[in-house]
């Protein structure tokens, strides 16, 4: 199975609850392809000569899809734009910012084998019944796409170096070619700080290199110099992995194996019910597993039991979890629902593939409240439409933002 083969092959729409009145917010509707969200804020602040931060948003959409959703500026102009990859349309002044409830999703599923493909709509109807495990997918993890482990495991550790030799001396196959550059020159030469320093390409690297060329040795000082939302992410992707790991235990534990299936993704596997017992499918729609921190209380023995066996896994301990000092990162605990049910779930009817001879493709559609992933949603289709088998429930896609 293929997806985003083309942009419009994945189109996402913001669902967002509009103020009434007025007021001196002005609010957009912005639909972009092609572009990151971040590169399409700055093309809006770039137009209305405006800094970067006051254009917010509700959320990071994926790049290489058709997206809408809503900005809004404090004392915005009441004015478009259209540019190559994006067109803002100004909707109305207001007291408030819009309120976003999630997102709507058309999918075209591309490359389906013309065996598996009439069990679509049966795999369509289990999954909008009984959700999927609502796991942190493989775009939450771009901060380790190096595959030597977490900045934030490092942090809760308090090994303040090699932190920062993850973040800045390990490249990845998905950075751009400049960045692998210089993060294999960093490596090369890491603690010959004057030379780093001579090799920076970002502000970020000329101040933390600079900083350790007068400061030797002091990694922490160093790490507080990477900006908060960067370091904030670090810590995020770790606390998600761990999310993952935890549910992924709860539910093996939960369930008979021949009710699991496995599916890779950028952190290792992730697990998935074909169905959930009807003694359990109240409760589960209602409950919610926390993110870890350091005072996080659980009160469910299964999800208590999970948590401490991938901590002892890891080797840590919930005490690690405890705030390292003032400006340097740490994890918040929030509760997270354990599944992710979809609405409006549709699936299309079978058609011939136009881009790959021989194969059929389909269109699926569904709704997803904020911090769902619609990938899960493909994932779970694919294996339930292979019965389960762990090849088939690869999914090629993109890279996504």
């Amino acid at each position: 199975m293929k997806i985003k083969l083309l942009p419009e092959d994945f189109v996402v729409e913001e669902l967002a609850d509009i103020p009434g009145g007025s007021g001196s917010i002005a609010i957009y509707t912005l639909e972009k392809s092609g572009m990151t969200t971040l590169d399409a804020l700055a093309a809006v602040a770039r137009a209305f000569d405006l800094p970067r931060k006051v254009v917010r948003h509700a959320g990071l959409k994926d790049r290489h899809a058709v997206t809408r959703q809503h900005l809004w500026i404090e004392g915005g102009p009441a004015k478009s734009i259209e540019e190559k990859g994006l067109a803002l349309r100004f909707l109305k002044k207001a007291a408030s910012p819009p309120e976003s409830r999630g997102n709507r999703f058309r999918i075209v599923l591309r490359d389906l084998d013309p065996a598996e493909a009439p069990r679509l709509a049966g795999a369509a109807d289990s999954v909008a019944a009984d959700g999927v495990p609502n796991y942190f997918d493989s775009q939450r993890f771009g901060s380790s796409r190096h595959g030597e482990g977490f900045v934030g495991k490092k942090v809760l550790l308090r090994n303040w170096e090699d932190a920062l030799k993850l973040a800045l001396a390990k490249p990845s196959q998905f950075d751009t070619e400049s960045r692998q550059k210089r993060m294999q020159s960093f490596k090369r030469h890491w603690g010959q700080w004057e030379m780093c320093l001579e090799r920076s390409g970002t502000r970020t690297e000329a101040h933390v290199f600079g900083y350790l060329a007068r400061r030797r040795g002091d990694f922490s000082g160093a790490l507080k110099l990477i900006e908060r939302p960067m370091l904030a992410m670090y810590m995020h992707a770790y606390q998600s992995w761990l999310w993952n790991e935890a549910v992924s235990r709860f539910l093996k534990h939960a369930l008979p194996s021949d009710v699991l299936m496995p599916a890779r993704y950028l952190g290792g596997y992730l697990w998935f019910h074909r169905f959930v017992p009807a003694d359990l499918s109240s409760k589960w729609r209602r409950m919610t597993v926390p993110l870890l921190a350091y005072r996080t209380r659980f009160d469910d023995g299964g999800v208590a039991a999970a948590y401490d066996e991938i901590l002892r896994a890891e080797k840590l301990e919930q005490g690690d979890f405890r705030p390292a000092g003032h400006n340097l990162p740490y994890m918040k605990g929030e509760e997270r629902a354990l599944l992710l049910i979809p609405g409006k779930m549709k699936a299309g009817a079978i058609e011939e593939d136009d881009k790959y001879a021989g194969r059929e493709k389909a269109v699926v559609e569904f709704e997803l409240g904020r911090g769902g992933y619609a990938t899960l949603i493909v994932k779970k289709l694919r294996l339930m439409i292979s019965e389960g088998n762990e090849a088939g429930g690869e999914v090629e896609a993109v890279e996504e933002e």
